[in-house]
């Protein structure tokens, strides 16, 4: 098993540079929580540091890991979507679901721990560039040094390791399990009374209320107590992933959104990206996901700390909540950036043979490159403005606890400054991509 993992990397090496990729910057910022929190419980740390040194990775470590493995997921199955030619020839030699699934998890595994050892030396760099800047900031004492200690930082990369190992099972689970001959079988009966993704959408539900519900509980707050920052910033990543985990929906409302202004439009391209939506959704769902969860969390922490600032508070408390509220944004921008790209390079690499075929019946490169980008503006669009909304609901409850004004929570530069990056990273990628492999696809 472990040969046949093995062989395999020579013919799916974008895939395996994709999911190493992810493994490594996910190795690198888990890391460097953990070595935060080494230099924290380190004996010559600083009494009155100690605290912020331990709670600080504690709490973004948690979300770190969280962020890590659902983008592996993502990554994983757009890579795997490729080869159900593939899988589907091992199942019909004789391969089981479980062989399958086992073989890929193997895989995974194994790119990943090819990231191990420059994962474990960045991640040390990027916690001493962090434990640096907030010295240089006046939030510790300069007595205490940057001491991460070699467990703590191993146990990281070790994490990561077994985020990237579940994330390969769950990623391979259903394309493990689909019949090899599942294009020439009749579907499935569903069963009465049970409709597809309802826990899927219940799951989503749960999570948006439990984040509402915790930025809704500082209205009961004083407006000076720090536990308004900590209410409302997992609150915004909770309604976020809750709307990310909606990301079918989404994408149905995009089609829908397409398919009204090309009805206003009449363009051949718009009726053509139309009709892959409704065909190919799950083509520009990891888009849908990624960019949703970006500008969920990056606008709702930006707008959370504008409001922070316009309410005065420049105490010492206030300016390490600010860093690591700035610390957060640039922390999810990197990561998201990243696995958008691979997912959308993977992705989009996967439909030459479309592109060819879409030539051969008279489909100019124009054409199809406005196609493409019609798709990913129209998955945009309602990525922008699910992931807006909900960081809006989110920090509402907390501008009125600070300000009394609800329309600081609408404050534009945030929401302005974060669909910029999100929108220029999906429409700039795509376009560029698009056109190299609309370009070279061969009919």
């Amino acid at each position: 098993m472990l040969k046949l993992a093995i062989r395999s990397f020579a013919h799916h090496r974008a895939g395996a540079v994709a999911t190493g990729l992810v493994a490594l910057v996910g190795m690198i910022l888990v890391t460097a929580m953990t070595s935060l929190l080494g230099t924290g419980l380190a004996a010559g740390t600083a009494a009155a540091d100690r605290a912020f040194l331990v709670q600080f990775p504690l709490i973004m470590g948690g979300w770190v890991i969280a962020i890590v493995l659902f983008a592996m997921v993502s990554t994983i199955s757009v890579a795997l979507g490729g080869r159900a030619g593939e899988i589907a020839g091992l199942r019909l030699i004789g391969a089981s679901p479980h062989q399958v699934q086992r073989l890929l998890v193997i895989e995974t595994a194994a790119v990943s721990a090819v990231a191990a050892l420059p994962g474990l030396a960045g991640g040390h760099l990027a916690g001493w560039a962090v434990m640096r800047g907030i010295r240089s900031a006046g939030l510790t004492d300069p007595a205490s040094v940057y001491a991460p200690g070699m467990l703590l930082p191993v146990l990281g990369v070790l994490v990561v390791l077994a985020a990237s190992v579940l994330a390969a099972w769950i990623g391979s689970r259903a394309l493990a399990r689909r019949s090899p001959v599942a294009d020439a079988a009749p579907p499935p009966r569903r069963r009465k009374g049970r409709r597809p993704g309802g826990r899927r959408r219940l799951a989503a539900v749960s999570m948006i209320v439990a984040g509402l519900g915790s930025s809704a509980a500082v209205l009961g707050m004083d407006p000076a107590d720090v536990r308004t920052t900590a209410m409302t910033g997992p609150g915004c990543v909770l309604v976020a992933v809750g709307l990310c985990v909606l990301a079918p929906e989404l994408v149905a409302a995009a089609n829908a959104t397409l398919r009204a202004f090309r009805g206003a439009d009449g363009a051949a391209s718009s009726h053509l990206a139309a009709i892959n939506l409704s065909a190919a959704p799950d083509r520009v769902r990891p888009a849908v996901t990624f960019l949703t969860l970006f500008v969920g969390v990056a606008a709702g922490t930006l707008s959370m700390q504008g409001i922070e600032n316009s309410a005065g508070t420049a105490d010492g408390t206030g300016q390490v909540l600010a860093s690591i509220n700035y610390f957060v944004v640039a922390l999810i921008a990197a990561f998201m950036g990243i696995a958008l790209t691979n997912n959308l390079v993977a992705s989009i690499t996967r439909r030459r043979t479309e592109f060819a075929v879409m030539s051969l019946i008279g489909s100019t490169r124009a054409q199809t490159h406005r196609m493409l980008v019609g798709e990913m503006a129209a998955a945009t669009a309602v990525s922008v403005a699910a992931g807006s909304g909900g960081a809006f609901l989110s920090v509402l409850p907390f501008a009125l606890v600070k300000t009394g004004n609800p329309l600081l929570a609408a404050a534009p530069l945030p929401y302005a400054l974060t669909i910029l990056i999100g929108a220029g990273v999906t429409l700039g990628v795509s376009s560029l991509v698009g056109s190299r492999v609309i370009r070279t696809a061969s009919p």
